[in-house]
């Protein structure tokens, strides 16, 4: 039967039942070679191998912390339910309020990690909550039930915009289409400029000497790889055509992100919800419990998330993330800035790209730009020799560009692989400015030198270089 619990729950009940001794340390070790083998997760693994079911679960539920059990089929749809407690917030935690009465709200529960919701309930519905275990499957009919027709509303009025545009655009979804339940949030993505899903990694527009660099961090037994870049740079892209090149049903991947932007086949995602406590660095601490080979963490906002996936880095998992910086050198000033020790960012770290999002200059009406002026050239780094000969073009605008000037987009990168004269640097306490120039004895190229070659190429015009890579 199919069975996607969020990780915490599902190592929830794998932890209970061997404390019950209904799976042996033997019988886990199985599991956990199978699960690799099959591309399914523990506790599937665990009902294909007939280990377990879903009645001996709620017997052992019930028993081990005294809730009763309750049969959700008997119980018919409340609509005041969902105006307590939102369908959103019953969905991401797969629990039920199913009958409430003098200020009791009776919830249904498959595993004992929802008992750490009690107070949040209570603060939120304003009333006294009593649990009540009941199987996994029923809770998903009923929250199914719950939901009624509203995801079919929803598409409707998605259709019926993408209608208008006169133009097929397929759906960004977050979804978990399980038998407990649904989750469904869409936003209209133009795959026509770019499809995360699709996208490897040689497709992204690295230079050969860059991806070579990039595949070996990423196919490493471990280490940490950070992408850095603004809202809208592409990070979620790279990261997922990683995910996408490494990914094999034998490989334990687990990721934490808020939100899940895309659906990943055989991996293990995670809607972080700061607002009830579960925050990066909880989930993290989960994913260490269940042995992954492969953990991406949306993003590193604090020194607890960083401490932990620097740790787990140098423990034999390979660490994906995101920081909020300007390029990759200051990377580095950032995560010392965090508190993080210079030891740890140098055993760890293993390689930064820095990204950037630009549009492309149209091919069909692209023109000799007479406002870059080898005086504004040399402004942003050229040198007078390379200013007074180049040739910079933008878009004029026409039919095939929607008059825009712009046709298509592409990727401005760099990638700073963290060496051991890097690594010694870090450990040397080093400023920025003298690990850039480090770095670029050993071939680092900056994204505005890359942004020079695509200028010179004509696929950037010197408006949008100013856009995404003005240093003011």
């Amino acid at each position: 039967m199919p069975i996607q619990l969020d990780t915490t729950s599902e190592q929830n009940i794998l932890n209970m039942l061997m404390d019950q001794s209904v799976i042996s340390t033997e019988q886990m070790t199985k599991i956990k070679a199978m699960s690799k083998e099959i591309g399914k997760s523990r506790l599937e693994t665990a009902f294909e191998l007939n280990l377990t079911d879903e009645k001996k679960i709620i017997e052992i539920l019930s028993k081990a912390y005294s809730l009763d059990t309750v049969d959700l089929k008997k119980y018919k749809i409340n609509d005041k339910l969902k105006k307590i407690v939102p369908l959103d917030y019953i969905r991401n935690n797969t629990l039920v309020p199913f009958e409430m009465a003098n200020g009791i709200l009776k919830i249904a529960i498959p595993d004992a990690s929802k008992l750490s919701l009690m107070k949040n309930l209570k603060t939120m519905t304003k009333m006294d909550p009593e649990l009540y275990a009941a199987t996994i499957s029923d809770i998903g009919d009923f929250i199914t039930r719950m939901s009624g027709g509203e995801d079919k509303l929803r598409q409707g009025q998605k259709l019926e915009q993408v209608k208008k545009k006169e133009k097929i655009v397929p759906i960004e979804v977050e979804s978990d289409v399980i038998n407990f339940g649904d989750k469904v949030i869409g936003e209209a993505i133009d795959m026509e400029a770019s499809d995360i899903r699709d996208k490897e990694l040689n497709e992204l527009g690295f230079e050969a000497h860059d991806l070579k660099k990039l595949i070996k961090a990423v196919t490493s037994p471990q280490g940490m790889v950070l992408v850095t870049g603004p809202t809208g740079s592409g990070k979620t892209t790279t990261l997922y055509s990683i995910l996408k090149h490494i990914n094999k049903p034998s490989m334990n991947i687990l990721t934490a992100e808020d939100p899940v932007e895309y659906e990943l086949e055989g991996i293990g995602q995670v809607h972080v919800r700061e607002d009830i406590g579960y925050t990066f660095a909880s989930a993290l601490r989960s994913f260490l419990r269940q042995d992954p080979e492969v953990i991406l963490v949306g993003e590193i906002r604090d020194k607890d998330t960083v401490d932990i996936a620097l740790k787990a880095a140098l423990t034999g998992h390979l660490v994906f993330s995101t920081i909020h910086t300007n390029d990759a050198p200051s990377t580095i000033t950032r995560l010392q800035n965090m508190g993080t020790p210079n030891y740890l960012i140098s055993a760890a770290l293993s390689l930064i790209m820095a990204q950037r999002l630009a549009r492309k200059t149209c091919s069909e009406c692209k023109i000799i730009d007479e406002n870059a002026t080898p005086k504004l050239l040399n402004s942003i780094g050229f040198l007078p020799e390379q200013s007074a000969r180049a040739k910079i073009y933008k878009g004029k605008g026409c039919d095939h560009c929607n008059k825009s000037g712009y046709k298509g987009r592409m990727g401005v990168y760099e990638i700073l692989e963290v060496t051991k004269e890097l690594k010694q640097g870090i450990l040397s306490n080093l400023g920025q400015n003298e690990l850039e120039a480090l770095a670029k004895k050993g071939g680092f190229k900056t994204m505005h030198s890359m942004g020079h070659d695509l200028l010179l190429s004509g696929d950037l015009s010197f408006a949008e270089y100013e856009r995404i890579l003005s240093r003011g």
